[in-house]
């Protein structure tokens, strides 16, 4: 009986060291993730606010920056582990000697939706998209938004160096300026594209259906390569977001209009958007999107397909 109790007594010791040590290889660390203040982030902030990254056993604070480059400096200075944004700045890190992988797609123009817009100013003589180009469109030089534009206007049969290329970072201004005729048109996000339609802004082209928008989550490659099953649950977490988004639009809208800076007259009546499920970035889109970097000398290093993206990670 003794040499059995000891027995029961060795196993159960081995039993509470194996599971503290399984315990200790997958805590799961403080994830401090940045987010900008836009609707394609919305599953970010439902998924903190409604408790889906708890569930998984996770600590996450989400970071929210006012602009992409206070983002990019965040991650590059080791502040945050990973970011909501475009494809393009992960793809402008990674050359740049910053490893950063993106791991999946949050949101895309595909369908219906719509994120992006050219409009002209109302009235205005400019009847078409190419007279607008000719008169001036307001962007941000070397962005995906100038990206977006460019796809937009080849589409129409618009050459890139027929575009008089108005520079406008400032996307506030960039609405002002379109309101009040300074300029012959303005590429917009939403919701200010409906913003915008509202005061009398005349819709020349949009992104929907075109799939030429989508945005992502990207980590760094130490943290995918030192806390995978986190990236997954955090993943987990998001796509729960994104399917009580879809199911229940009305439940979120508070969320929507306090995390995404939908403008007070909106905040009713904008659409709370769908969300796809997630999946890894298209490859012909990230390729497409590098060539275009290429083009205009801002990514000069060859890069693979594998070195931009990391698969794997999806729930």
């Amino acid at each position: 009986m003794e040499k059995k109790m000891k027995r029961t007594a060795i196993l159960l010791s081995l039993t509470i060291s194996i599971l503290r040590s399984a315990t200790s290889v997958f805590a799961a660390p403080v994830i401090q993730f940045g987010a900008l203040p836009v609707v394609q982030a919305l599953p970010l902030f439902v998924a903190s606010e409604k408790g889906f990254f708890k569930d998984q056993g996770l600590s996450v604070e989400l970071v929210t920056f006012n602009s992409a480059m206070e983002k990019d400096v965040a991650f590059t200075s080791g502040q945050i582990a990973g970011y909501f944004g475009d494809t393009m700045t992960p793809m402008v890190l990674e050359a740049n000697k910053v490893p950063i992988k993106m791991v999946a797609t949050i949101f895309n123009t595909t369908g219906t939706r719509r994120m992006f817009a050219i409009l002209t100013p109302s009235p205005s003589p400019h009847k078409t998209l190419s007279e607008a180009a000719s008169a001036g469109i307001a962007v941000s030089s070397n962005t995906i938004v100038e990206y977006i534009m460019t796809k937009l206007l080849e589409s129409q049969g618009i050459p890139s160096g027929q575009v008089n290329r108005i520079e406008v970072k400032n996307i506030p201004i960039r609405l002002q300026m379109l309101l009040s005729g300074q300029v012959g048109g303005a590429i917009l996000p939403e919701p200010l594209v409906t913003l915008a339609e509202g005061k009398g802004a005349r819709l020349l082209a949009d992104d929907s259906g075109r799939g030429i928008s989508p945005t992502v989550l990207a980590f760094s490659d130490r943290f995918l390569a030192e806390n995978p099953r986190a990236v997954k649950a955090f993943l987990s977490a998001v796509a729960r977001a994104a399917a009580l988004i879809n199911g229940n639009p009305s439940d979120v809208r508070s969320i929507m209009n306090r995390c995404c800076q939908v403008p007070e007259p909106l905040q009713q009546r904008f659409a709370v958007p769908s969300f796809p499920r997630l999946s890894l970035p298209d490859q012909s889109h990230v390729m497409d999107v590098y060539g275009w970097l290429r083009t205009k000398g801002i990514i000069k290093a060859e890069m693979t397909f594998k070195q931009m993206v990391a698969d794997g990670f999806l729930p």
